[in-house]
């Protein structure tokens, strides 16, 4: 069965599969870890049906297939952690995932004002763009492999998750930043309920400090990163209020004014 750790992008997701697969594997590389939570979809979970999927079109959606990949991986009879930032939805009826597949999911929330500076360095574009792209009930994402993924806004993404029937942990990432101990504590505490682990506070204390946001950054200057698409570091500030800095009053309200009652709800306004 799946735990899928789910977010918008740029929302503290990355950083929240490091934290959880470093702890399971403390002895490897930071970065190596990764490759332990693979995200959700990609062209790998589809290889068993590439007869039926012609990959040389402009733009592929295996939204019919993404029930067929989940049970197939499932077969291995364990837990599987995944990493989305697609919707929980239905697209022409078909689900993204259903109770058979899904056993319970963790959401990380990050106040949108910042997720706009975030994405808007991470993919090359203005901070207009990334409004608009935030915004959007429709935005949808194209990979390298050239697979859709249905994202909609940031309000839809949440509430496509938190309307669903799955077991499930919500957690903002301000709080991840002010209390990491307390909060990722809470996290395995949750993982516990379907995977056997050891909650053990010094081996907390000590996968923090591997996962130190400065040391990301200089790991990934010294080695790279996988998932850098832009001309910054992937790993760029990490910062909760970046955004009074650099976005106008006007994309400010803009933003507000969508998402107010979201916003309100999680303390961001």
């Amino acid at each position: 069965m799946i735990l899928w750790l789910a977010s918008f992008p740029k929302s503290g997701n990355t950083w929240l599969r490091l934290l959880i697969s470093n702890y399971f594997y403390p002895d490897e590389k930071v970065f190596d870890n990764l490759n332990l939570i693979k995200e959700f979809p990609k062209k790998t979970f589809f290889e068993n049906f590439k007869n039926e999927i012609d990959f040389n079109q402009e733009k592929i959606n295996l939204y019919k297939y993404f029930i067929k990949s989940q049970e197939r991986l499932n077969l291995n009879n364990k837990l599987n952690f995944l990493k989305t930032h697609s919707c929980c939805g239905t697209i022409g009826n078909n689900k993204f995932t259903d109770e058979k597949n899904t056993l319970a999911f963790i959401y990380i929330i990050r106040d949108p004002r910042s997720v706009v500076i975030s994405y808007a360095y991470h993919s090359n574009q203005s901070f207009d763009d990334s409004v608009e792209a935030i915004t959007n009930d429709n935005s949808v994402a194209i990979d390298e492999d050239k697979l859709i993924t249905y994202r909609s806004s940031w309000k839809m993404n949440y509430y496509s998750w938190t309307k669903s029937p799955y077991p499930r942990l919500i957690l903002k990432y301000e709080d991840l930043k002010k209390n990491e101990f307390e909060n990722f504590k809470k996290i395995l505490k949750f993982i516990s309920q379907y995977k056997e682990i050891e909650i053990n506070d010094d081996k907390i204390k000590q996968t923090i400090e591997k996962c130190n946001f400065q040391k990301l950054k200089i790991e990934e200057k010294q080695n790279g990163f996988i998932e850098r698409w832009g001309n910054e570091n992937f790993f760029r500030k990490g910062q909760i209020d970046e955004w009074k800095q650099n976005l106008s009053n006007d994309l400010i309200k803009k933003i507000e004014n969508n998402f107010k009652e979201l916003m309100n709800d999680f303390g961001y306004l």
